[in-house]
């Protein structure tokens, strides 16, 4: 029985939410890219699950040329382990793991802070402390769902990015995202929901005031954070 979790492309870039419009897809292979790495962050696709070159091509109607192309691009985000020969798989995500896809993010998330905030309209900086809210009510409570709160803090993130007006550091800190979320979902313990508030606070505060420093400093201590949290580190 064909396996229904990747029988079609399912472009995130074409399918994204209302709230959070996506570029509109450039290739067939970034199709593929976004269908199997929604999957992947989704729990659809699991750790170990086989992605062979032509069972994608005959679920997603496409050419083998482009699936490897999908799947080098997997990899690169950390989505994939490629093995020689024999079909690639699903990231199983482990401590080790995690801190290489942590580093990555960080300094970009970092950048993001530096010259979203530096960039930034008074607009955009009301928009950030809206957003900002929003995100600190997923932090209220310990009962609340923290893997949500987690993408919430990420999603902040990548609103500076977007602020800083340079469309690579914008694109490739989206990129990001499946692989982060991931490593959340799969390895993090429950976090300080007050410190997390507390981070949360202080990132409007540095965006009001402009203070790129004190942004980059609050950036750097919750990667930290995280990956502090990460089970048997």
């Amino acid at each position: 029985m064909p396996d229904r979790r990747i029988d079609r492309l399912n472009s995130t870039r074409l399918l994204g939410g209302v709230e959070q419009p996506l570029p509109l897809i450039t290739s067939r292979a970034d199709a593929v890219v976004d269908s199997l790495a929604h999957s992947i962050e989704s729990g659809e696709l699991a750790p170990g699950d086989p992605l062979s070159v032509t069972a994608l091509v005959q679920r997603l109607n496409v050419a083998a040329g482009t699936v490897r192309s999908a799947l080098g691009a997997l990899e690169a985000m950390h989505l994939i382990d490629h093995r020689l020969n024999r079909a690639s798989v699903v990231v199983t995500p482990t401590p080790a793991w995690f801190v290489a896809v942590a580093a990555e993010c960080s300094g970009l998330s970092i950048a993001a802070a530096d010259l979203g905030i530096a960039q930034a309209t008074e607009a955009q900086v009301a928009e950030f402390a809206t957003r900002a809210a929003t995100v600190r009510e997923l932090w209220e409570t310990d009962d609340n769902d923290q893997v949500v709160g987690a993408e919430g803090l990420w999603e902040l993130l990548d609103l500076l990015a977007v602020f800083s007006r340079n469309r690579y550091l914008s694109a490739l800190h989206a990129s990001k995202r499946p692989a982060l979320v991931l490593g959340i979902r799969s390895l993090s313990r429950p976090r300080n929901p007050a410190m997390l508030r507390s981070v949360v606070d202080a990132l409007v505060a540095a965006a009001r005031d402009r203070d790129r420093l004190e942004a980059t400093d609050l950036v750097r201590d919750l990667y930290t954070f995280v990956v502090d949290g990460v089970t048997d580190l």
